[in-house]
């Protein structure tokens, strides 16, 4: 889809919407979904969001964040909603358990911006060009008109944009994406406190868990890759909790040289979730693919059943296959 017109008029011919996002929020995930429910709001529409897994505690900071639903709330009727729009999924299984309140409804909008998106929707609005659905969601809003944008909005497409680039760092950011971020700014914003409530609220047992992950760090012999582990054993040591894990990867992928960071976890439910980390031109994304994952080429991941370190050799293997044909270890 080249522009917006199609999603303009399902906003004008209807009422009640479900906004609804992937698994294991992030800032994109979260930022664009209350940025859109604002927006809805003005156009004087009826909105929900509702996920399938609760907030990260970093992003509660964000304008109305108290008020998203979530399943376990069983707060939302179905027969009441007009359309679905889902952002930042690339398929149904991102979207979760949640997907099973709205499947028979029959109008669905799927925006997004991943390469390995499936074009779910009744309407797909897939732009791969883009550095996050918060930029999509700010075009949207230029499309029907710039002066919606207020404090609110602006804080919430700044944390999507910014949490998805990496604070700008990542290789999916255009001189677009820049000009975005300058308008934003120009709506009171103050990003030095987005960025601190991000990134400046570690909690105790979140550094201790980073303690004894970086005790787990290896490298390959030419020193390209890097990869971790955190066990259920070593969250239960340091107390800490799912969210303590965010950021982690990004750790490893400070090292001098390092092109390709791995973190390997293991969940609750007996399955191992690999994180994969690029910075350089290997595509995480086209990897990830060979075991029913996906993302961006930059940052993506997938889910494994078996014992950890059978994945893990299992993973490296291929990787390092890999990129020895791509050159990567002369």
């Amino acid at each position: 889809m080249s522009n917006f017109d199609e999603i303009i008029k399902v906003l004008q011919e209807n009422n009640n919407f479900l906004i609804t996002s992937h698994i294991n929020l992030d800032g994109d995930g979260i930022g664009s979904e209350l940025a859109l429910y604002f927006i809805l709001k003005k156009l004087n529409k009826k909105a929900i969001i509702l996920n399938q897994d609760r907030l990260p505690k970093i992003y509660d900071f964000l304008p109305d964040s108290g008020k998203v639903h979530y399943l376990e709330d069983n707060s939302v009727n179905p027969k009441k909603i007009d359309v679905v729009i889902a952002l930042d999924c690339s398929n149904i299984k991102r979207i979760g358990k949640t997907y099973e309140i709205f499947k028979d409804i029959k109008t669905i909008i799927n925006i997004d911006h991943h390469k390995s998106n499936e074009n779910y929707g009744s309407i797909n609005y897939v732009d791969y060009s883009t550095s996050s659905v918060g930029e999509i969601i700010y075009e949207l809003i230029k499309s029907i008109d710039i002066d919606l944008l207020d404090e609110k909005i602006s804080t919430c497409l700044f944390t999507a944009i910014m949490t998805d680039t990496g604070s700008f760092r990542y290789s999916n950011i255009s001189s677009k994406t820049f000009g975005v971020a300058s308008h934003l700014t120009r709506n009171g914003i103050k990003p030095h406190l987005i960025a601190n409530n991000i990134y400046n609220r570690n909690t105790y047992p979140g550094l201790k868990l980073l303690g004894e992950a970086l005790l787990t760090l290896e490298i390959n012999e030419s020193s390209c890759v890097s990869w971790l582990i955190i066990t259920r054993k070593m969250l239960n040591n340091t107390n800490a909790n799912n969210e303590d894990i965010e950021g982690i990867i990004d750790i490893a992928t400070t090292l001098n040289n390092v092109e390709i960071s791995i973190l390997f976890r293991e969940t609750k439910n007996n399955k191992i979730k690999v994180s994969f980390r690029s910075k350089g031109n290997f595509d995480v994304n086209k990897f990830a693919g060979k075991f029913k994952g996906g993302g961006h080429p930059n940052a993506a991941g997938c889910l494994c059943s078996g014992k950890l370190e059978e994945i893990k050799e299992s993973i490296l293997s291929e990787l390092f296959d890999d990129i020895k044909y791509l050159g990567y270890e002369n």
